[in-house]
């Protein structure tokens, strides 16, 4: 049997899962108060609305918590985007399009992800500024006129809930066909020694379809 290493703290984890729990609240009630018609998620606006800035501020500690937790326990050096990491992106583009049986080591997370979580915590900045500007206009009337007009700000604020939902939908999937090791490894912090946290080639079936 594999030796299992720690990989994931379980600080780690229960914040990735807390804000995994926030970033669905905040599409499906965003989507509800957007157009109830054609995203029937809730029973009424009023507790879309109330659930909806909950889990705003819950997500806006969340970040932060995770942003300091990063600096005391020192995994920042893992997570951090830096301009070193673009030379990385070639391979990993050629091994997720079926171009390259082999992806490289990069380690605990690969560039892909280290770009995704790192943009992430940036567009959640900027959803909650959009938010808090459409949800309070009087208070914000000014800067929301001097950036563009609320209708600019709620055509952003509606945008980037597309680019969430698309970017966790490719974060799940490629979790998943990284197997359940990987899935696993968020829930108990362990992971096999000598695995990648990348999918290989074998378990998604890559050497069967070149």
């Amino acid at each position: 049997m594999a030796k299992e290493m720690y990989y994931h703290t379980l600080p780690a984890r229960i914040l990735h899962w807390v804000n995994a729990a926030n970033i669905g609240l905040l599409t499906t009630t965003g989507l509800y108060i957007r157009d109830p018609q054609v995203f029937p998620f809730f029973a009424s606006m009023d507790i879309a609305r109330k659930t909806h800035f909950i889990a705003m501020y819950l997500i806006i500690y969340g970040i932060l918590i995770r942003i300091y937790y990063s600096y005391v326990s020192k995994d920042y050096r893992e997570l951090l985007f830096r301009p070193g990491d673009l030379r990385g992106f070639p391979a990993l583009a050629k091994y997720y399009l079926f171009l390259s049986k082999e992806l490289p080591d990069y380690g605990k997370y690969n560039p892909g992800q280290k770009f995704l979580y790192n943009a992430w915590a940036v567009l959640i900045f900027f959803q909650a500024v959009t938010g808090f500007a459409l949800y309070f206009p009087n208070a914000s009337a000014q800067l929301t006129r001097m950036l563009g007009g609320p209708l600019l700000f709620r055509q952003v604020h509606f945008m980037l809930t597309w680019v969430f939902i698309v970017t966790v939908a490719v974060h799940v999937y490629l979790s998943f066909i990284g197997g359940w090791t990987v899935v696993k490894s968020m829930i108990t912090g362990y992971f096999p020694e000598g695995e990648h946290m990348q999918p290989s080639s074998e378990r998604v079936g890559i050497n069967e379809r070149l």
